[in-house]
């Protein structure tokens, strides 16, 4: 699809994906690297045995070649600036103050090669009052807002576990360059795609950022665990309202999500999982005959209390530890209830609707064959999205980039 672009990536672990993206897609990309490494390849997870290496560079830097250079050099650096002056696009992660040091600003490109489409990936942007500001992962998760739910009661938020403002900010980028070059394409000239990963967190997490626009003073993260709220209850089917404490049930081998959906838009599925437990002896009346259609109005009568709730999720609680992922995933195709297992990355790994779909790549990495994420979509046609080969040692395409660039 895009064998026709050249791509200059000069990224490090903040924007690796972007340029694995649009090698995906076919584009020649060459990720440039220091002489000593790029700091990717010291990125978690790192994979043991023959196959050492960082799995998070070998993951994202698939399907690149690969080119270093000494930016103490001067010449080093001139053969990179000729090499930016010939490539269709560039995209970059690495400091401002850096890539003016080297003239590889795109203020410096673009003076040139006004058609050029310059991409940027940054914590907080190429301006502004905080755009130098230093920055992680869990810097821009609380800056951008959405690690606030991520709480238990009063408590301090939790991090995110695994590393992701950036892999957000990172497809975004893609798709800000693919729109770039398609805006070129009618007009000649092309753009600096200025994307910030506090952005990007935000965009991801829209819902909670539209609510407080609109005034709402009941954000899920605000209700305590336990606290009695009168008559007021999630009625919704998502459980956007519940905390989030209500919806994650242990069972035997891991968790579900389930939400005990109540009102008259979700509550027969609720009735459904009652009906199951009931089937299975796991509930005893009067619980097992509630109709949660109902159940909100007859909690504002007062007919029922928040302890008899306590006692309904209870009985839910003692019977999905009885259960394991694959049998409430089975029940809930069955019987139609709203639940879905929490996978891990033994879940992941073994999916056969991943393996189906031919979602896994194969690279071969220190003669170890080795799976890792495959292509972002179908395509019904012969050559669609896939990982075109293996991560890049270190300066392994150097030389044969020069000749076929420079020529």
């Amino acid at each position: 699809m895009l064998e026709h672009l050249r791509v200059l990536d000069l990224t490090d672990e903040r924007g690796l994906l972007c340029g694995r993206l649009l090698a995906d897609l076919g584009a020649d990309v060459v990720q440039v690297e220091p002489a000593a490494g790029s700091t990717a390849r010291q990125a978690p997870p790192v994979a043991a045995g023959a196959a050492a290496s960082s799995m998070y560079w070998e993951t994202f830097a698939a399907g690149k070649r690969g080119a270093a250079f000494d930016l103490d050099d001067p010449e080093a650096v001139a053969r990179l600036r000729r090499l930016a002056g010939v490539a269709d696009i560039v995209v970059t992660s690495w400091p401002r103050e850096r890539l003016e040091a080297l003239g590889l600003d795109p203020e410096r490109l673009r003076r040139d090669r006004p058609e050029l489409v310059y991409t940027v990936v940054s914590a907080f942007g190429w301006d502004g009052p905080k755009a130098g500001y230093a920055d992680t992962d869990l810097v821009v998760w609380a800056a951008g807002g959405p690690l606030a739910p991520h709480r238990d009661g009063d408590l301090p938020p939790l991090r995110i576990s695994v590393p992701q403002a950036y892999l957000h900010a990172s497809a975004d980028a893609a798709a800000g360059t693919l729109i770039a070059v398609l805006a070129r394409g009618a007009t000649g000239r092309g753009q600096v795609v200025d994307v910030t990963a506090q952005e990007a967190v935000g965009v991801a997490t829209l819902a909670r950022v539209l609510a407080t626009a609109v005034g709402d003073d009941h954000p899920e993260w605000q209700t305590t665990p336990g606290r009695r709220t009168g008559g007021r209850t999630d009625q919704s089917g998502s459980g956007a309202a519940t905390p989030n404490s209500l919806k994650k049930w242990h069972c035997r081998d891991g968790m579900v999500e389930l939400h005990l959906s109540m009102g008259p838009a979700a509550g027969a599925f609720t009735n459904n999982l009652f009906g199951w437990m009931r089937d299975e002896g796991a509930v005893a009346e009067p619980v097992a005959s509630w109709d949660w259609r109902v159940v909100p109005d007859r909690l504002v009568s007062g007919e029922l209390s928040h302890d008899d709730l306590d006692v309904a999720r209870a009985a839910v609680r003692t019977f999905l530890l009885t259960k394991t992922k694959a049998e409430v995933l089975e029940a809930a195709i069955g019987r139609r209830l709203l639940c879905m297992a929490i996978f891990d990355m033994a879940d992941i790994a073994g999916s056969p609707h991943l393996a189906e779909r031919s979602f896994w790549g194969q690279v071969d990495i220190g003669s170890v064959d080795v799976r890792i994420p495959g292509r972002m979509a179908q395509v019904l046609g012969p050559e669609g999205p896939r990982v075109r080969g293996r991560a890049p040692l270190l300066g392994e395409h150097t030389d044969v980039v020069l000749k076929e660039w420079l020529r």
